[in-house]
């Protein structure tokens, strides 16, 4: 008799906080919540603005789109966004949810955990759907899929994008970035400082691999090329000429700030 007192107890406290989720906290206040805890895991460096915010039964989400900003610049925009409460975390002591969402044409997908840690997977999401990329001074297209982990304010990711294409070539920070078509690396977001542990770029004129950090807005990296010299055209030999190290050897600095664009 006390068991069924128990789960009619039980039963009784689900229905009641559930109908308060549905009926009493107003999605505006949620929004509040969600984007203001944003704000304060980034240190006052990552800003999130969510439109069309739903409830759902069981305490889950829906928004039609969620736009972050980093350094009040745009970083990438996810479209129907669903995120729905996990029980699997609990005997951790820890509130979890799956999300879900769309990057332009590809997907995001993971768990988030309170208050901000979690593990994502990004699988072929155009490039112009995340115009983070426009601060290196590239409008470029392809398809990105990376692996990030989110602890509070700091974000890993390792990264692949096999088919890309830059569409300004003019770009001259980076030598030769025009001619590389694929790139994959790792890079640590913390705060205001952008560490890149290691980004290897392939293309039809030869290989480079990029390392350093980004704080700031302040660039201090080295860009190694290993080119097919014969493949180079003589403006391209005379560019990156007062670079050589060694035969078949560049170290290219790239110091200061970012293009403003």
């Amino acid at each position: 008799m006390k068991l069924l007192k128990f789960l009619y107890g039980i039963t009784g406290l689900a229905v009641f906080l559930i109908l308060v989720w549905l009926f009493a906290v107003p999605n505006e206040l949620i929004q509040q919540k969600i984007e203001e805890a944003v704000s304060r895991s980034g240190n006052g460096t990552m800003a999130l603005s969510i439109k069309g915010i739903r409830k759902g039964v069981f305490f889950s989400l829906s928004a039609d789109t969620v736009n972050l900003s980093i350094d009040d610049q745009p970083a990438i925009s996810i479209n129907d966004l669903s995120i729905n409460f996990t029980p699997r975390h609990l005997n951790a002591g820890k509130l979890a949810f799956l999300v879900r969402g769309k990057i332009g044409t590809g997907t995001v997908k993971g768990i988030l955990m309170l208050p901000l840690k979690g593990n994502f997977k990004i699988d072929k999401a155009g490039l112009d759907s995340i115009p983070y990329l426009n601060r290196f001074g590239m409008s470029a297209n392809g398809h990105l899929s990376s692996d990030i982990i989110l602890n509070n304010n700091e974000v890993e990711a390792v990264f692949n994008i096999p088919d890309l294409n830059i569409d300004n070539p003019d770009v001259t920070m980076i030598p030769l970035i025009n001619t590389f078509r694929r790139i994959q690396g790792s890079v640590h977001l913390d705060g205001n400082d952008l560490r890149i542990n290691s980004i290897s770029l392939e293309g039809e004129k030869g290989f480079a691999r990029l390392k350093g950090q980004i704080r700031n807005g302040l660039a201090d990296m080295t860009l190694e090329l290993m080119p097919v010299e014969r493949s180079l055209n003589s403006l391209e030999s005379m560019i990156i000429g007062k670079y050589i190290i060694s035969p078949g050897y560049y170290a290219v600095p790239i110091n200061g700030p970012l293009p403003n664009l």
